[in-house]
């Protein structure tokens, strides 16, 4: 049984830094470096400096940027720029964005996940690897709380969890509110034990899948002795605003190979042209079945369905279990790549955006091209990771992604 439960939070000062924006970031693993001198550019007390520090030439044992975390964080509490809540209470962050063109506001909960009430109930669908993991152990260890929360999802299949946290806000004004990058952020802080009783009661008797954070939940869970308990964000499955978008990929051939890659291409799919990237999309949108893909290249947008024989025979004989065999990004990685030559091995780039791999292919010039895909269902990833199984590498991107610096977990009592 899932357990959640209020904590005391840490949360920036308003008379401190002022508007909220500045000090707050998306999670580590997708800030670039240009994007983090941004950040850091952006406020002495921006969120960054604590969760993905630079790194700097001198660096040793003693003076790093694990120490320089633990060090701000120290500071920042001492001369109140992060300041401890009076009581506990579950926090409501509502992401309002804009997606393909439409508004869209997203609605979840911040609270403490108990490990041990929550044995078995939390399902993951990415593996893990071990450099990820020693660098979060190192900040863990030397921060002592979480500073960013786990992003997970839990199914609300009538919807009433969303209704109970819908009724919340509209009665209740927020407790923080920010832009940050055009997206507009709004908290609110529940410390009534009646709401927080309901809404934890909801999520009580359900399994919730992590859609980020992977390294982060492992770490925690392996530092129990420190913290019982791990913060996460509950978004609900759903949500109309909880968003799935694939991850596209960029390879480059070879060029002595370029055009017997594009004859083996052609013998294992059929390609249809298509006259613009907007075309394409629609096109993969609504195609049906297996090994469908955008594809782009010097010769330009197409189409590409693999041949029914070559899915037929990927399918009877998978190297993979039955779960993963009829996802597109299996099938491209394993059906489809090994057998054009020169691609098996080559690096990929990735992007979720399909305009920047696109673009991305267009700067390699003639040996670039661009596969698109399709959202994996949300479905199909709960039903993946309810066999423990791990999708492919950069199958999935969560969107928006959670906010670090709304609140803070410390574990001390202080």
């Amino acid at each position: 049984m899932v357990a959640l439960a209020p904590f005391r939070a840490l949360r920036y000062n308003p008379d401190r830094i002022g508007t909220l924006g500045p000090v707050l970031a998306p999670p580590y693993d997708v800030i670039s470096p240009d994007e983090q001198e941004q950040l850091y550019q952006a406020s002495p007390y921006n969120v960054v400096r604590l969760i993905y520090g630079q790194e700097l030439p001198d660096d040793d044992e003693r003076h790093n940027r694990y120490t320089r975390a633990k060090d701000a964080w120290a500071r920042w509490r001492a001369d109140g720029v992060l300041i401890r809540e009076a009581q506990p209470a579950v926090y409501l962050c509502e992401q309002a964005f804009v997606w393909e063109g439409r508004p869209a506001k997203r609605l979840g909960v911040i609270a403490l996940l108990d490990f041990e009430g929550s044995a078995g109930q939390v399902l993951r669908h990415e593996a893990t690897f071990q450099g990820p993991k020693t660098d979060r152990a190192h900040l863990l260890e030397a921060v002592r709380a979480n500073l960013s929360p786990v992003f997970c999802i839990a199914p609300d299949p009538q919807r009433r969890l969303h209704q109970c946290l819908e009724q919340i806000t509209a009665q209740q004004p927020p407790l923080a509110t920010a832009r940050f990058r055009g997206d507009e952020v709004r908290l609110w802080a529940v410390t009534d034990p009646g709401a927080i009783g309901r809404i934890a009661g909801r999520l009580a008797g359900v399994r919730m899948l992590i859609a980020d954070g992977h390294h982060r939940f492992e770490v925690a869970l392996a530092h129990r002795h420190l913290s019982a308990s791990v913060m996460t964000y509950v978004a609900l499955r759903e949500d109309p605003a909880l968003v799935v978008r694939p991850i596209h990929r960029v390879l480059r051939a070879a060029p002595q190979q370029r055009e017997q890659w594009r004859r083996q291409l052609e013998a294992l799919c059929r390609l249809e042209p298509r006259a613009s990237a907007e075309e394409l999309m629609r096109w993969l949108s609504a195609a049906p079945g297996h090994g469908c893909f955008g594809y782009y290249d010097a010769g330009g947008f197409s189409a590409v369905s693999l041949r029914e024989a070559v899915v037929a025979e990927w399918l009877l004989r998978p190297s993979v279990p039955p779960a993963l065999a009829g996802l597109d990004v299996t099938i491209l990685h394993q059906a489809l790549l090994p057998r054009l030559p020169g691609a098996n091995g080559q690096g990929c780039w990735y992007t979720p955006d399909h305009e920047q791999a696109i673009e991305r292919a267009r700067q390699y010039g003639p040996d670039g091209c661009a596969w698109l895909l399709r959202p994996i269902p949300l479905a199909q990833v709960f039903a993946v990771a309810g066999e423990g199984l791990a999708l492919p590498q950069k199958s999935t991107f969560f969107y928006p992604k959670v906010l670090s610096g709304l609140v803070f977990n410390p574990f001390d009592d202080g």
